[in-house]
């Protein structure tokens, strides 16, 4: 059995010969712990995507999430005047003058570039504009990386694509998550009317990645947790538009969606599960989040796969044998569920040592040694 056919499995509620490993790492760790030059990677989509294929090789992944789109212009490269190194980064010094500087682990930084959102309030909203943006093309370039990476290991790794929910989008568009929520409770039937027009650009990302073949869909919705909205507001504002892009992908592609949610999500995994989900992915534990891997296989595990609950801030920077205890009492666990994906809960971070991730696959490939012996 490969990578692929492990993680299909998993996702489709059926035993593999062994629990898969997938994380997903941010952006700050591939591009610190790969020697890809600085534009490349943070402006094309084959730079990024050899970032991608590189750690899951190291790290020995089941699969890849392509989590960035391809939304630079590779028309770009004629703007760069210089890069240099610049403290412990890079400086790209652009022929119109401006800069950008590369940090060693995390995005670039415009300089002297105030990108902020201007604040606005729901009553200056015009739907009518609303409805064009979200009704304008995708960018050419804009599946570029998952193309790339499903064309060189599409074969045998299993490969994800990922959409950004309309929540967050829609409080964004408000200029800050502030002015967002305050929209929800000064004009709620607005809102919800602004993101039904909004959800159906995410619908068409979605329906553009899995005409790729993709074998699963994550929908981003970072902030859907307790640390924001209440179960109420996630039952008007979140899971409607959320289970709308899930039925379309059912519909359309049979292709298994998961739910990345981070934070506090222990007191609606019931109401993640209305979405019509295939899986979910963070589960953060405490202090990060509120969920009990063993409560969650208990409630939830006969009806959707897990991903996660490995916390990238407090459990993976220890030392080996911690995270080897550490991991072997979640593959226990995990085991019981319908399906489970050893992962991080979040994102890697940049500060998690290389070697505390490639132990993951070996202490999974241990852990069925014993079992089977056993």
């Amino acid at each position: 059995m490969n990578s692929k056919q492990r993680m299909n499995c998993v996702m489709n509620g059926k035993k593999p010969d062994r629990i898969p490993v997938m994380c997903q790492l941010s952006l700050g760790h591939i591009y610190k712990n790969t020697d890809i030059n600085p534009f490349e990677f943070w402006y094309t989509a084959k730079g990024l995507s050899q970032g991608y294929i590189q750690m899951a090789d190291r790290y020995k992944f089941d699969g890849i999430l392509v989590n960035k789109p391809g939304i630079d212009d590779p028309a770009l490269k004629d703007e760069v005047k210089s890069i240099i190194k610049s403290g412990d980064g890079y400086l790209l010094t652009w022929k119109n003058g401006l800069q950008t500087f590369f940090p060693p682990d995390d995005d670039p930084r415009d300089i002297d570039v105030d990108r902020k959102t201007p604040d606005k309030k729901i009553a200056s909203i015009d739907i009518d504009m609303v409805r064009r943006n979200a009704s304008e093309p995708l960018t050419p370039y804009y599946l570029d990386p998952l193309k790339f990476v499903i064309s060189a290991r599409g074969a045998d790794l299993s490969i994800h694509g990922e959409v950004s929910t309309v929540f967050e989008s829609f409080l964004l568009l408000l200029g800050s998550y502030e002015n967002g929520l305050m929209a929800l409770v000064d004009d709620p039937d607005k809102s919800i009317q602004i993101m039904q027009v909004m959800n159906q650009k995410v619908i068409r990302q979605a329906r553009a990645q899995c005409e790729l073949d993709i074998d699963a869909l994550k929908l981003s919705s970072p902030i859907a947790g307790a640390g924001f909205i209440s179960r109420q507001f996630y039952k008007s504002f979140v899971l409607p538009f959320e289970k709308e892009v899930i039925d379309t992908v059912h519909k359309e592609f049979k292709i298994p969606c998961y739910i990345h949610t981070c934070g506090a999500i222990g007191d609606r995994l019931d109401l993640m599960l209305e979405t019509g989900t295939d899986g979910l992915e963070c589960l953060d534990p405490p202090p990060l989040g509120t969920v009990d891997l063993a409560e969650a296989v208990e409630t939830i595990g006969s009806k959707v796969f897990i991903k996660g609950n490995l916390d990238s801030v407090n459990e993976l920077i220890k030392s080996s044998e911690e995270i080897r205890e550490i991991v072997l009492k979640r593959l226990e666990i995990g085991s019981r569920a319908k399906g489970y994906i050893l992962s991080s809960a979040c994102s890697v971070s940049p500060k998690v040592p290389p070697e505390n991730i490639v132990i993951l696959h070996d202490i999974c490939t241990q852990y069925q040694k014993k079992t089977c012996e056993s």
